[in-house]
């Protein structure tokens, strides 16, 4: 009783497995393969790295700290050659020992410590503009298969239509055979059809298959090949709007330019900061003593950098970064001249598939005349099933190729969305 209890509960898994098939879109996937790409577990490592970096930064605002230690011996010392009465005065020794523990404070350091903060933040943002842009290729993959599955399932659909057409013709054209009212040659060139049509889609059945097997490599995801494929819909497109990735990237590339200027010049301003020695040694502070002694040293310390009055290497680094500036201002410049050119061309490619399927639909109503009026003809015997086949060949050629423009458009607006980052 049991085993007939779980053999019911399968039946009825199965039967309502296959009743609801797998909802599938083209955005889903889109994402999911993104997210999927290995280039896409890069961008935490980005962050990571950029946390680090800030943190290191942080760092030179607390005071810097380092023991120094030191032993020479030097072949002349400071000595006082005069003679006092009851006086001696002893030249310190020349073997010299002494261990310090330094202590530096910045209280203002010409804002360089800010200026990298914001360079290592601007060259996080890049690194991740770099990646983002170099994900929108999946985009254009994951398209191309996702419609190439489109199509197969109208082709699918117009041979399924046909070879039901030509079932039902070989029906008729046996029982005339048998009735001695046909020729078997009409009997033969149907069956041929029919052949052609069940080989045709045990091939469009393999291409969508190819591609959906792509497909769940590209996402990480199962896809049934039985899924429903939503066509996408498509929103209407700002034409003046170029929001490509592209363009976000060379403009975090300018402001990377313009943080490393800012560290330049901040390299150039006056620092000021605390210091502290304390230490033990011989001598100590009095050069004369000849013993161990303990000692401290304190103060304040301002550093001008003066170097690039003369050598002008700041002003040489800042005009190295204004040619790259420069450069990226190109490179934006003609990215969106080539953007513009791939719009212009896709947007007349839009209006020539929708002049092209509405010329499509008329040709087919015009081919379902024809091919009804060989269809009487066939079944009188006025034609052969040669002459039948032919016009019905016209007529599936006119619908391939209505099936082929429909996906075609509905590609044609995809690729739009894509050039203009959309």
């Amino acid at each position: 009783m049991m085993k007939n209890s779980f053999l019911m509960t399968l039946v009825l898994l199965v039967a309502f497995g296959g009743a609801y098939a797998q909802e599938v879109s083209l955005e889903d996937l889109l994402q999911k393969a993104k997210t999927h790409s290995p280039q896409s577990e890069t961008l935490p490592l980005i962050q990571q790295a950029a946390d680090a970096q800030l943190k290191m930064l942080n760092g030179n605002y607390l005071p810097q700290a380092g023991i120094n230690g030191q032993a020479t011996w030097q072949s002349e010392v400071t000595s006082i050659n005069i003679s006092l009465p009851g006086v001696s005065i002893l030249p310190p020794p020349k073997d010299q020992y002494k261990i310090t523990l330094d202590l530096n404070q910045s209280l203002y350091d010409g804002g360089m410590v800010a200026k990298q903060k914001e360079l290592t933040k601007a060259q996080q943002l890049s690194e991740e503009k770099k990646v983002l842009t170099d994900l929108q290729q999946i985009d254009e993959q994951v398209s191309n298969l996702y419609f190439g599955i489109l199509l197969s399932i109208k082709q699918k659909a117009n041979a399924k239509l046909m070879l039901s057409e030509i079932n039902d013709k070989i029906e008729k054209a046996q029982a005339g055979l048998a009735n001695g009212v046909a020729i078997r040659a009409n009997v033969l060139n149907l069956q041929a059809k029919k052949l052609e049509l069940e080989q045709q889609i045990v091939d469009i059945a393999n291409r969508k298959l190819s591609a959906v097997q792509a497909l769940t490599l590209l996402t990480g995801q199962p896809i049934d090949v039985s899924g429903n494929f939503a066509e996408p819909s498509l929103m209407t497109l700002a034409l003046e709007e170029n929001k490509r990735l592209e363009l976000d990237f060379l403009d975090a590339q300018a402001n990377t330019l313009k943080a490393s200027e800012d560290v330049i010049r901040a390299k150039t301003m006056p620092k000021l900061g605390l210091f502290a020695t304390t230490g033990y040694g011989r001598p100590a502070l009095n050069f004369l003593a000849r013993d161990f002694k303990p000692y401290f040293i304190g103060g304040a310390q301002l550093k001008i950098p003066l170097s690039q009055l003369y050598n002008n290497s700041s002003s040489q680094e800042i005009q190295q970064l204004k040619i790259n500036q420069l450069k990226i201002d190109k490179q934006k410049e003609n990215f969106l001249l080539i953007s513009d050119i791939r719009k212009s061309n896709q947007v007349n490619e839009i209006d020539r598939l929708k002049a092209q399927i509405e010329s499509d639909k008329e040709l087919i109503g015009i081919r379902e005349q024809i091919r009804k009026v060989a269809d009487a003809q066939l079944e009188n015997g006025i034609i052969t099933a040669s002459d039948y086949l032919t016009e019905l060949n016209k007529e599936d050629t006119a619908k391939q190729a209505l099936a082929l423009h429909e996906v075609q458009l509905i590609q044609a607006k995809q690729t739009l969305k894509l050039i203009l980052g959309q």
